[in-house]
């Protein structure tokens, strides 16, 4: 047997196998916008399609309109939010009941795995006792403390949409955000199908874990034990403008990272350098030993391992000077600061709070960089998520939304104080997003340790990233046929000086399409197959 034949009967098979384990599909998710709120309806049509969101301003095609779509209007309840900000028991009956309701009238349950919420619809649930106190991180540690701190994001708390969490008693108290929830989806590198989602409506049993606040569950019957499937993708397409937001949507379409030319930036302040996951008392690495991993380290070396980027482009720095913050060409910090101006897909900081920040204009810090389609937003801050719905800052933290202004295409931020050891996981993002092949929401949920929490998901859920040196024959397609062409003349994909079976399963990785049905990426196959006869 030829040895490219053979290498392809191989990849066959790779392709194949794959298929079961679909990515998340547009027929799997739900756009939730207002109609009478005109900012929803219009980033509602942009996404989805005027044939499926009347009203709008007509003719739009939809960047995905494979979509469902649900008016919350239609339920003929009000929302009672502020800026954005809405009681717990207003955000059950307001926001979680009227999607429960949608999704059981239209046989959806089982359906359909993520939501998108559209400009407009609120973002924060405050607490009825304790108005206000998620802005106050001191008070709101001592609530956390006590297992009662109930402000989350909305986005987060309908991740669990189908928990009656306010009702569920845990150690003699009553659970609703008291504390948060550890994903199951965290660390995970596979599509979100790959789980069941029939237990998705059975009440789970909860304990806490025995070295803190996060909940998990604990039951001898497999339906009351929490798996990804149980979980909702919640995404936002949200930003400072109807304009910003459908800007960041349409970046998000046939996504391709150009691995000679995209920069990351990691600043850390004041750390070792050294992936060490022990408590060394940096904020990537602190508190919670299950969630120790030593993250901006550990993201710059899981880039340099890969081989596939430029590594002049990896900008990584340990210290806490002026000197070394890091910051973009397009804003003029008084000659302070470190300069990065390779165009960046990944910027994950300390953000403003970030010691030894410049003098000068550093409210304009996420504005000052150059920034490439695909752009992802994840600085270590405790409300850098807040500013939607008109609502501002706290505290003068930089903003996923005017990272998405300037030019950014997906963000994590968090509506409240967070703690430490609740952010997001670069790495994550790295491996199953910009490396690996897991859309947008499926990639960002295996980076977020906890649920029901603070976070908020911003971009097109559905998205999907390639890399430019994927594609081989230079079509612009990223397929089976570049596996062909790299046979033909096997090429260093991971610039170790040398074409070899390394390059070759990194293609492979890259090329095939686990969302396409079997028999689909078969057909494509056996035409090569019968080429190389």
């Amino acid at each position: 047997m030829p040895r490219d034949f053979a290498c392809l009967v191989v990849v066959l098979g790779l392709l194949v196998s794959t298929a079961f384990g679909q990515r998340l599909r547009e027929s799997q998710v739900l756009v939730v916008y207002d109609s009478r709120v005109a900012d929803s309806v219009a980033v509602a049509e942009h996404y989805a399609g005027s044939a499926k969101v009347p009203g709008g301003s007509g003719g739009e095609a939809g960047v995905r309109p494979g979509v469902l779509v649900f008016d919350i209007a239609s339920a003929g309840i009000t929302i009672n939010a502020t800026n954005g900000t809405i009681l717990y028991p207003d955000y059950k009956a307001q926001v979680r009941d009227p999607i429960r309701s949608h999704l059981e009238s239209n046989n959806l349950v089982y359906r359909v795995r993520s939501l998108v919420l559209c400009k407009g619809l609120p973002h924060r649930i405050d607490d009825p006792d304790n108005v206000g106190i998620g802005d106050q991180p001191s008070s709101f540690g001592t609530l956390w403390a006590q297992k009662r701190a109930i402000s989350a994001s909305v986005d987060s708390e309908l991740v669990m949409l189908w928990q009656d969490l306010d009702e569920t008693a845990v150690d003699a108290f009553h659970v609703a955000n008291a504390g948060y929830i550890r994903s199951p989806y965290w660390r995970k590198s596979e599509p979100i199908n790959n789980w069941s989602s029939r237990f998705i409506r059975v009440q789970k049993a909860w304990a806490y874990l025995t070295n803190g606040n996060a909940l998990r569950t604990v039951s001898e019957d497999p339906a009351e034990l929490i798996t990804p499937g149980d979980m909702m993708l919640v995404c936002r397409l949200d930003g400072n403008s109807v304009a910003d937001v459908n800007a960041m949507v349409d970046r998000a379409q046939h996504l391709v990272y150009d691995v000679d030319n995209s920069g990351f930036v990691l600043d850390e302040s004041d750390s070792n350098g050294i992936a060490d996951p022990s408590n060394n008392n940096e904020l990537d690495n602190v508190i919670d030993a299950i969630s120790r991993d030593d993250d901006y380290e550990v993201t710059r070396d899981v880039v340099l391992a890969d081989g596939r980027f430029d590594p002049a482009k990896m900008h990584y720095d340990a210290e806490r000077t002026v000197a070394h913050f890091i910051v973009g060409p397009n804003v003029d910090f008084g000659g302070q600061g470190l300069v990065v101006t390779d165009p960046l897909i990944l910027l994950t900081s300390y953000g403003l709070n970030h010691t030894g920040r410049p003098s000068t204009n550093v409210d304009m810090y996420e504005e000052s960089f150059n920034l490439r389609p695909g752009a992802i937003f994840n600085t270590l801050e405790s409300f850098n998520g807040r500013q939607f719905n008109g609502l501002g800052t706290r505290y003068s933290q930089g903003q996923v939304a005017d990272f998405i202004s300037s030019g950014g295409t997906f963000g994590i931020g968090m509506v409240w104080e967070p703690f430490a050891q609740s952010v997001t996981d670069s790495n994550r993002l790295v491996r199953n997003f910009v490396l690996g092949r897991l859309s947008w929401a499926e990639a960002a949920y295996t980076a977020i340790p906890c649920i029901s929490w603070q976070h908020v998901v911003v971009g097109d859920p559905l998205a999907i990233a390639h890399l430019s040196c994927d594609d081989i024959n230079g079509d612009g397609v990223f397929d089976v046929e570049d596996l062909y062409a790299w046979e033909q003349n096997p090429v260093d994909i991971n610039r170790d000086g040398v074409a070899d079976d390394v390059d070759r399963q990194l293609l492979i990785d890259g090329v095939r399409v686990p969302e396409q049905q079997t028999n689909e990426a078969g057909r494509d196959l056996m035409s090569l197959l019968r080429k190389s006869e």
